[in-house]
């Protein structure tokens, strides 16, 4: 978490504000957006259940037409005058008989079936039929043939019986003379074409089951994967199973009192609910996209102005003074923008004033130290001082009056600012001859000039305090050993290279690196890197490499053809 935020922090501003605005407007969005789902969730949920129902209920009343119709059919065979005369006479002769069975009565009981594709047969059962007339017309002691004998009751009113083994269904009417029954009246019907509506609107993983009035099952049809009530038989299992795993809508038909059930599996009903969601995701997508989008067009149109200054001010901090950025806007941006101008147009002007004043300070000094050295009247003084030697055969004293002569001759360059190699060379050498009799002779010079720098321009005076650090902090400590200077002048392509190297003590790297930023008293190394970086910049600096015990190297790089 905590390298989380560390870098939430150290983001820019304008990807901060993006990842902000995008999350602001995603977070009402989401909220609405599972509200919403929820809602239609809920919604396609009870429009399913509702659709369910109502085309259960439709296929109820479609079967129940037909119940109706036959139901009519076996109330008006019941009360038909020919029926009712076949039934009452008991003692018809059989030539008359079979005329009126022949030319009335198979008529009536034959003809509905033309109509009606559902009808298998029309029988009526009486007492006063002693003989059977083909199918339809049966003795009442034959009755118990038929498979629903056993569960008629005495009603009057049509039973509606089922056999699910056969299958078949028998439409059955008891029909009384007083409290006896004289007969019964029954239809037949195909039990596939009766419960074909149902058959029609089973769907994957749905089923219908229909129960009669004692829990029985009437009729059941499923089209269920991985079906858990394929081996349940009995309808109270059924149901109960039904009632955990699946949703599942009921209607009772008034005529027969059968319970019609539809039922569907709660991954069939959220399947609608998924469809939902697959058409919800692309809108979702889109607007997540937008609002990315918006958040990055806002965020850039925000910070574009910041990153601009921002940008400003790191030019600025690697040396440029130059304002670039501007805003004429009212609001924070514009006026930390226009404060900004006004502090580097105050800051240059401060600078302008202070370097001006150094310069011009600089420039009094010099002349002030230039007055109180008169060369003509110094040059006079030591070669007097020189012949007064000579005379007096004193060669040392001699060596190193001419040796001062030179060093300031050369030091002094007629005023000039820039030296060539070869004078600058010349001023060290006189140096060295004089620090040389100073030490006794107790270390040794080693020079490396390539002839083609000679002729290149440097600053004067540039490598004397160097030297004087090499002998003062390097060579006069060493004890033991040779002692060794070495003074390199070396052509680097664009740059000639100066190098003065000792084999002295040494110090630590980090020390040696310490010594351009330290103020020594006089005119120490420090002065030097700062005239080489004012006058070539900070990638000419003084480069020292130093180790404890092997010595330093002091390596400067001047950049060939500068003359100012």
């Amino acid at each position: 978490m905590k390298r989380i935020r560390k870098k939430f922090r150290d983001m820019k501003y304008r990807h901060k504000l993006t990842i902000l605005l995008v999350i602001s407007s995603l977070v009402p969005m989401t909220i609405l957006a599972l509200y919403s789902h929820n809602s239609m969730s809920k919604l396609v949920r009870h429009n399913e259940l509702e659709d369910t129902s109502s085309i259960l209920e439709q296929t109820r009343e479609s079967i129940e037409s037909q119940i109706e119709v036959y139901t009519g059919l076996i109330n008006y065979l019941t009360y038909s005058p020919d029926i009712e005369e076949v039934i009452n006479e008991k003692n018809m002769d059989n030539y008359v008989a079979y005329a009126k069975y022949t030319q009335i009565v198979d008529p009536l009981l034959t003809v509905p079936k033309s109509y009606h594709d559902a009808i298998n047969q029309i029988q009526i059962f009486a007492d006063s039929i002693k003989v059977r007339h083909e199918y339809t017309l049966v003795p009442m002691d034959e009755i118990g043939q038929e498979w629903w004998s056993s569960q008629l009751n005495d009603e009057v009113q049509v039973q509606w019986l089922v056999n699910t083994e056969k299958p078949e269904i028998a439409a059955v009417r008891n029909i009384y003379e007083g409290k006896k029954r004289t007969a019964v009246l029954c239809i037949t019907l195909d039990y596939d074409k009766i419960f074909k509506p149902l058959k029609n609107i089973i769907s994957e993983e749905s089923g219908t089951m229909v129960l009669d009035q004692k829990q029985n099952i009437v009729y059941r049809d499923e089209n269920i994967r991985d079906n858990d009530l394929a081996d349940l038989r009995e309808s109270d299992k059924i149901l109960e199973q039904i009632s955990k795993g699946y949703v599942a809508v009921n209607s009772t038909s008034q005529n027969t009192g059968w319970k019609f059930y539809l039922y569907k599996t709660k991954k069939s009903v959220e399947k609608s609910v998924y469809q939902m969601l697959l058409t919800e995701i692309p809108l979702i997508a889109g607007c997540v996209l937008v609002i990315f989008i918006l958040g990055m067009a806002f965020s850039r149109l925000f910070t574009r102005k910041i990153e601009m200054l921002t940008e400003n001010m790191d030019q600025v901090n690697h040396g440029s003074r130059e304002v670039t950025v501007t805003s004429d806007a009212e609001d924070e941006v514009g006026v930390l923008i226009r404060s900004f101008r006004r502090m580097m147009s105050e800051i240059d002007r401060l600078i302008s004033e202070v370097y001006e004043n150094k310069i011009a300070l600089k420039e009094f000094e010099l002349k002030a130290l230039t007055a109180q050295i008169n060369p003509h009247f110094l040059y006079n003084s030591l070669s007097i001082i020189n012949w007064m030697a000579i005379k007096s055969n004193q060669k040392e004293i001699s060596k190193v009056t001419l040796a001062l002569s030179t060093f300031y001759r050369t030091a002094l360059s007629k005023g000039e600012d820039m030296v060539t190699v070869e004078n600058c060379i010349r001023n060290i050498e006189a140096y060295l001859s004089i620090q040389l009799v100073m030490h006794d002779n107790d270390f040794t010079v080693e020079w490396k000039i390539d002839p083609q720098v000679k002729t290149e321009k440097v600053p004067k005076l540039i490598l004397q305090p160097v030297v004087e650090n090499a002998l003062e902090h390097g060579l006069d400590v060493k004890e033991e050993g040779d002692k060794i200077l070495k003074l390199s002048f070396l052509d680097a392509g664009d740059a000639v290279l100066l190098r003065v190297e000792d084999n002295g003590m040494g110090m630590e790297q980090s020390v040696a690196e310490s010594l351009v930023t330290y103020q020594a008293e006089g005119y120490g190394l420090k002065n030097v890197n700062d005239r080489i970086c004012l006058l070539y910049g900070e990638e000419y600096k003084i480069r020292i490499t130093s180790s404890v015990g092997k010595g330093t190297v002091v390596e400067m790089r001047i950049p060939k053809g500068e003359t100012s």
